[in-house]
């Protein structure tokens, strides 16, 4: 099958036809072609979901780095973080069956868990832990524990002994692998089959997803090999299957194989149910915003999913809800969006590292999607009257050490001395995105900075590889982290937005 895109060879899943009943896709055709273009993947397959229909657009490129064949609807990618909605489904059948409750803490429902670093954690509900608000540091398991008997040895091992909090929880969002890994644990634990077995059987199985695995062993040879990185070699280049991640632990956070299709049969779940997998009430949980992830802003975090209202596509607004995430593992992208008022939503899986296929989406939604009229955007807050009030020094006592916020004319500035000492290079001045959502360069990686006011007069300065702290008047100063040039800038890796 050749990779451009021809109506002649569209797939109507839904109702096996071979006559195309949408427009045209050359739009999508240009979009994909485009940015596998300027992407680290060699192949990129497509499917739409449009009013109870889905539709496998096609397959681009070659699923192997070295050969010609295109994906086809069955090839398999890994689709990183969107496995998260998995595990929230997973866990919330145990709340369905009365096995436990969004109020149950981990405390409760992993007694023998005892965090070192962050005792803290097991105070967290389930609710918040899949909405992320653990507070706990983010990080996922890369050693060669892929059984299923990881999930728990790693979780009481290295994560309970080593991982640290970096604020309360409960106080607000901020995204970390191991918040899925947990729930999927307490799934596993509540339940009594291995994390994989439950998912593959309670979820996969009941929505027709038959190309959808959990463990790279069940992966058969219509895949799409990767290009990215392994622990041992962090060059872009062609990772076989043999070396392509794998790990017990982080499974349920982010090692899902699946393929577009059955990607959008999980989205025709999200909008439409399905009552023999989850109750309807619970499952609009995961498509409701549980906390905000910017103050005064949309979008929020449901389960799983980012959850707003309002999305640009190119230079035009569209005042629609949406929900989408995305997916990234060391050698796959996966990208997710659906308007459920469309009922509308697409997949994009390819098979490189930090993928961008954006500008597909954008294709896919302005072509297919009966969108209403656009709009005028809603205005970004911006007061430089409130920016005094963020000056200050603020401590990570684990990574960054004191950040040193200043305020110059309408803008903010940052020093760092452990950034200074390490050798670390950055920019002083931040860029406003609000009033409390700023943009800084540091080690050559745009990262996001949000103030966030705490209960007790503190201020917390979070980024999803550390948060810093300005204490509470009269409150004591907390002490700075040592400077470690090879950890800060491991971790500027993944602080982006």
């Amino acid at each position: 099958m050749s990779h451009r895109l021809s109506l002649a060879l569209v797939l109507l899943a839904a109702c096996g036809s071979s006559e195309p009943t949408h427009p045209s896709f050359a739009p999508i055709e240009a979009a994909v072609t485009a940015d596998l273009a300027k992407a680290n993947a060699t192949a990129a397959s497509v499917a739409v979901w449009l009013d109870g229909e889905i539709v496998w657009v096609g397959g681009f490129g070659h699923a192997d780095p070295g050969g010609t064949a295109p994906p086809d609807e069955d090839t398999q990618f890994m689709i990183g973080s969107d496995t998260k909605k998995i595990a929230a489904i997973a866990l919330l059948r145990e709340v369905a069956a009365g096995k436990t409750s969004l109020d149950t803490t981990v405390g409760a429902a992993l007694p023998e868990l005892h965090m070192a670093m962050a005792p803290g954690f097991t105070d967290t509900t389930l609710r918040q832990l899949m909405s992320h608000q653990s507070g706990i540091m983010d990080g996922v398991e890369e050693t060669s524990a892929t059984t299923d008997a990881a999930l728990a040895s790693f979780a009481y091992g290295e994560f309970a002994t080593s991982y640290h909090a970096m604020n309360p929880p409960g106080l607000f969002y901020n995204y970390s692998n191991p918040n899925f890994s947990i729930a999927g644990l307490i799934t596993q634990q509540l339940d009594g089959r291995p994390w994989a077995d439950i998912v593959e059987q309670d979820v996969f199985a009941p929505l027709g997803m038959t190309r959808t695995v959990a463990r790279k062993s069940e992966v058969d040879a219509d895949r799409a090999l990767g290009r990215g990185f392994t622990i041992e070699d962090q060059t872009i280049h062609a990772v076989s299957f043999e070396d392509t991640w794998e790990s017990g632990f982080t499974r349920p956070a982010g090692l899902v194989w699946s393929t577009p299709g059955d990607q959008m049969r999980l989205a025709r779940f999200l909008v439409d149910g399905d009552p023999a997998v989850l109750d309807p009430a619970l499952r609009s949980e995961i498509t409701r915003a549980q906390t905000p992830i910017y103050p005064g802003l949309p979008p929020g975090y449901g389960f799983g999913l980012i959850v707003g209202r309002g999305i640009q596509l190119g230079s035009d607004y569209y005042d629609v809800p949406v929900w989408f995430h995305g997916g990234n593992t060391h050698t796959h992208t996966s990208t997710f969006y659906v308007l459920p008022e469309q009922r509308f939503a697409v997949s994009i899986l390819s098979n490189g590292v930090d993928d961008d296929f954006t500008a597909t989406a954008v294709a896919a939604m302005k072509t297919l999607a009966a969108l209403p009229a656009p709009g005028v955007a809603p205005e970004r807050p911006f007061d430089p009257s409130q920016l005094e009030g963020l000056v200050g020094t603020y401590t990570d006592p684990y990574l960054v050490g004191d950040i040193v916020v200043g305020h110059v004319g309408d803008g903010l500035t940052i020093s760092a001395p452990a950034l200074d000492a390490a050798g670390v290079a950055y920019d002083h001045a931040l860029s406003p995105i609000t009033t409390r959502v700023w943009l800084a360069t540091v080690d050559g990686e745009i990262l996001e900075l949000t103030f966030i006011d705490g209960p007790g007069g503190e201020v917390y300065l979070r980024n999803r590889q550390f948060v810093a702290v300005r204490p509470a008047p009269g409150a004591a100063p907390m002490h700075a982290a040592p400077a470690d040039a090879v950890r800060l800038r491991a971790a500027m890796r993944f602080a982006r937005p």
